[in-house]
């Protein structure tokens, strides 16, 4: 009785591990999306902006650098 309950242990195993190593279908891979330009998509003015934008970041990194 315990060879039984032993070999039927030992299938159980082997089925389980057969389905674990089957192969499976590969996924593709993501496609990459279209470059854009994105100084293209901005507004005539925006460049004002940007480097308002840049200098305040510099000067907000200015004065985070010496707390860190």
């Amino acid at each position: 009785m315990i060879a039984l309950a032993y070999l039927l242990s030992v299938l159980v195993a082997v089925v389980a591990l057969a389905l674990a190593l089957r192969p499976r279908p590969v996924p593709a891979p993501p496609t990459n999306p279209p470059a854009f330009s994105a100084a293209a998509d901005l507004p005539s003015g925006a460049e004002a902006d940007v480097r308002l934008i840049l200098v305040a970041a510099a000067q907000l990194a200015a004065r985070l650098a010496p707390a860190a």
